[in-house]
């Protein structure tokens, strides 16, 4: 399957789309991971050709972030899925 990176609009708001950014940003480092890439596309701004990305070394902290993000909505499954990803790294 492929991955679909969120497209926002360069003046929104990103706070509101959490859920879709943190998404991203599990499925983009599961899939690098896999292929042993060193960055991933988080999201592209619309219209523009420019993408959000996050280099490898970033990755712990960006999952870190999204592990409290799931854990405060209570989406243990998603928990579970980032906490292997982090041990992989």
């Amino acid at each position: 399957m492929t991955r679909r990176i969120p497209i926002f609009e360069f003046s929104e708001e990103l706070s509101p789309k959490k859920h879709q950014v943190y998404k991203s940003l599990v499925d983009g480092v599961s899939e690098a991971i896999k292929t042993n890439k060193k960055e991933i596309k988080l999201c592209e701004v619309k219209n523009s050709g420019i993408y959000i990305t996050v280099e490898k070394p970033e990755w712990k902290k960006s999952l870190d972030s999204a592990l409290q993000f799931y854990i405060d909505i209570e989406e243990y499954e998603q928990c579970s899925k980032i906490k292997n990803l982090i041990d992989r790294l």
